[in-house]
């Protein structure tokens, strides 16, 4: 029994990716995939924690790509750290962040606001983490609910999102070492047999016949349509965690030799065994797995802490907290990716206090080890303390250093991109 379509709280899923491979070992699942919203960022810790329960465990990826319907893309056995897909999930996390700063602004306009869609907001943050702000705002009972009211296309808070084109999705996935598959196709509105067939002259390897809301009938339509095609049907529950779905780990699962033959390929392709969980073709991945965990990163910033004068916390009384965001800069560039390290609070309701963001970090510096890796953190943790000294004492030198710093990297990523000295002007 295997489940390839899952989702953990690094996109709009409940739990974390350690919890998730808990759940997929409890469940017996033979075979695992973390597939979440147009970011990668869950899979080190997916694959640390497969290593650490002998869970079979492949990488991937859902893409929602540009086409009059619904289309959403997974890719599995990807590696997260391929160029092409950092630059394409780089660019899908700005727009999003941009789509749903929209969309809350529309709700407050009208006078509905969700203090805990602010808690949990991050770059891969859906529309379904707004759907349950809705709904723990008392606005909806259920999710669909708080779909059919607020976020689907007619309603008043409605905002598309520009999505990659079907070729630019396809291509990252195999620039990243992966296969294919086209999500749940019995929820599109139309018949997409014409494009699963177009889709498949583009690098198409598989359709998700067997998914946890489609009755027999799809199930069959849309087995019978990879036959046709040469393609391989997949299995998916499209699972959320506790609360947000009902869709249970490898409940869309059939005992039928084409799902096995379809596990064994998988299986056979990323060398995934009992000995090798997470696969034994895929070492750069494996390696990258093995760096600095969160607990590692909060431990060294406590100790880096501890070594600066008791004079500098002064006034600081929210502390130093880690946040496991990565957060991308306003002004980042999708060739160029900006991540904030560190950011000084202050003026607020919470007082002053610094957060530094362990994802940005993985992110930014993540190939770092040992002394290196703590001397970036040394330098971000000295610089926002510097922010809070200076705001003390009523300066802002830094801020405008800051700025400068920002200026040079527009000015850098726009020769980086080719405009010339017209364009800048």
């Amino acid at each position: 029994m295997f489940d390839l379509h899952t989702h953990s709280n690094f996109s709009d899923g409940v739990l974390p990716p350690e919890k998730l491979l808990e759940e997929a070992k409890a469940a017996g699942l033979s075979l695992v995939a973390l597939t979440d919203h147009d970011t990668a960022d869950g899979i080190p810790c997916a694959i640390r924690a497969a290593e650490e329960l002998s869970q079979p465990f492949i990488p991937g990826i859902e893409i929602e790509a540009e086409y009059g319907d619904e289309l959403h893309i997974l890719g599995l056995g990807v590696d997260p750290f391929c160029p092409e897909l950092v630059k394409l999930t780089s660019l899908q996390t700005q727009r999003r962040i941009e789509r749903n700063d929209r969309m809350i602004k529309l709700l407050e306009s009208d006078g509905i606001v969700l203090p805990s869609f602010a808690d949990r907001q991050s770059g891969s943050a859906t529309k379904a983490d707004i759907a349950a702000a809705l709904v723990e705002a008392g606005r909806c009972s259920t999710i669909g609910e708080a779909f059919s009211r607020y976020l689907v296309r007619g309603t008043p808070y409605y905002v598309s999102m520009e999505r990659p084109t079907i070729r630019e999705t396809l291509d990252a996935i195999r620039a990243a070492g992966g296969v294919a598959v086209h999500a749940h196709p019995m929820n599109m509105r139309e018949d997409p047999y014409e494009l699963i067939k177009s889709m498949r002259g583009m690098g198409l390897w598989g359709v998700e016949a067997y998914y946890s809301r489609a009755d027999e009938a799809k199930t069959a339509y849309f087995r019978d349509i990879a036959r046709e095609l040469g393609l391989r049907p997949t299995c998916g529950s499209d699972f959320h965690g506790p609360g947000r779905r009902d869709a249970s780990l490898g409940c869309a699962w059939r005992n039928v030799s084409e799902l096995a033959i379809t596990e064994g390929l998988l299986k056979n392709m990323y060398g995934i065994s009992r000995s090798h969980p997470a696969g034994s073709r895929r070492g750069g991945i494996r390696r990258a797995a093995r760096r600095v965990t969160e607990l590692e990163f909060q431990l060294l910033a406590e100790r880096i802490t501890a070594e600066l004068p008791e004079d500098f916390f002064k006034g600081l009384n929210g502390g130093v907290v880690i946040s496991d965001r990565a957060k991308l800069h306003k002004r980042s560039r999708p060739e160029r990716p900006l991540y904030i390290l560190g950011e000084y609070h202050y003026g607020g309701n919470e007082g002053r206090y610094i957060t530094l963001y362990y994802g940005s970090f993985m992110r930014a510096h993540g190939d770092l080890k040992g002394a290196e890796f703590a001397d970036e953190l040394r330098r971000v943790i000295l610089h926002e303390f510097r922010h809070h000294l200076e705001t003390r004492a009523g300066q802002h030198d830094l801020e405008y250093e800051d700025e400068d710093s920002l200026d040079e990297y527009s000015l850098a990523a726009d020769v980086a991109e080719g405009r010339g000295d017209d364009d800048l002007r």
